[in-house]
């Protein structure tokens, strides 16, 4: 029992928010960028699919929440962060088989443990790895080896300026709603009027801030998804399904309402153009449902502790 004690001690502080931030100013990162706490939600009606053997519509519901907390080491260079995510994607579907009329949701679950290593290697470069075990399934059984996958990537970051950052690096993901190894790369210029935030292939950013930092607005381009292991039957599917890819690619305006100087109500809207829907069978055979291009709206709300009023930059 005392072992436990100890361990949740290191990984939540006396205090957090100073350790927080210290975390911000070791590493030369805006107090924008942590997110202490965050959930949010977004709707996709119901568009065709593309598919023309089959007669229906499918649309999208997620939701997901997130707990980020970091662990600074004493030496001030090197930090541990620790975010815990759990998400839900329900898949809509009305279709129609052999003239008779079927109406389903499905959903899948995702519960990730995020180890973060933020190490500081001198002023100007930074290290950042990500590893990420996932259980991601529909849980329609117990849980078994197939509901486990890993997520992991790492990144170098380099402090040009104030206001420039770029970095490169490589990731092991399922946002394409299949496992993949791909190339990383991110720029960030920032000022106290306006930010350009690049994680590619993750999300391309632009929001300006209003004089008194209270409002954000812009346009944002997101990229996510995932791949599910799949244990139960499909009614709209004649065939053993074992697993199931899902990705989007969302682009529109977005806006960012702060309250109370650290909670923020995020907003954002427009066409969902990269949809992508695809069931793998126990054959390997792929079955695509993907439904046609069509809009979204997503909301959420986070808390973003911020720095003392004296440090924050001024618009004039």
């Amino acid at each position: 029992m005392k072992k436990d004690k100890l361990e949740l001690t290191l990984i939540f502080p006396k205090n957090i928010i100073p350790v927080l931030f210290l975390l911000l100013s070791a590493n030369n990162i805006s107090a924008q960028d942590f997110e202490l706490f965050k959930i949010g939600s977004a709707y996709y009606p119901s568009q065709s699919i593309e598919e023309s053997s089959m007669d229906g519509e499918i649309g999208f519901f997620e939701w997901s929440a997130q707990l980020t907390i970091p662990q600074p080491l004493k030496n001030k260079k090197t930090i541990f962060i620790h975010k815990l995510l759990y998400a839900n994607l329900r898949v809509d579907t009305e279709a129609e088989i052999l003239g008779t009329p079927i109406d389903t949701e499905k959903y899948y679950h995702i519960i990730t443990y995020n180890l973060g290593l933020v190490q500081t290697l001198n002023p100007k470069w930074r290290l950042t790895v990500n590893l990420t075990p996932t259980l991601a399934s529909d849980f329609g059984e117990s849980l078994n080896e197939d509901d486990l996958l890993f997520q992991a990537n790492a990144l170098v970051i380099n402090s040009k300026s104030k206001k420039i950052k770029y970095g490169f690096g490589l990731a092991y993901t399922t946002r394409f709603g299949r496992q993949l190894v791909i190339p990383m790369g991110m720029f960030k210029y920032s000022t106290p009027k306006m930010e350009l935030d690049i994680v590619l292939p993750n999300k391309l950013s632009v929001m300006f801030n209003t004089p008194k930092n209270t409002l954000q607005y812009g346009l944002a381009t997101a990229l996510n998804g995932g791949l599910f292991n799949n244990n139960s039957e499909i009614q709209t599917i004649n065939a053993i399904i074992d697993e199931a890819g899902y990705s989007r690619l969302n682009i529109g305006p977005a806006i960012a309402v702060r309250l109370k100087k650290s909670i923020k109500i995020n907003l954002a809207g427009g066409m969902s153009v990269g949809r992508r829907l695809e069931f793998i069978d126990v054959d390997e055979d792929t079955i695509d449902r993907t439904p046609e291009v069509g809009t979204f709206f997503r909301a959420g709300i986070s808390f973003t502790p911020q720095k003392k009023s004296a440090e924050t930059p001024s618009n004039n």
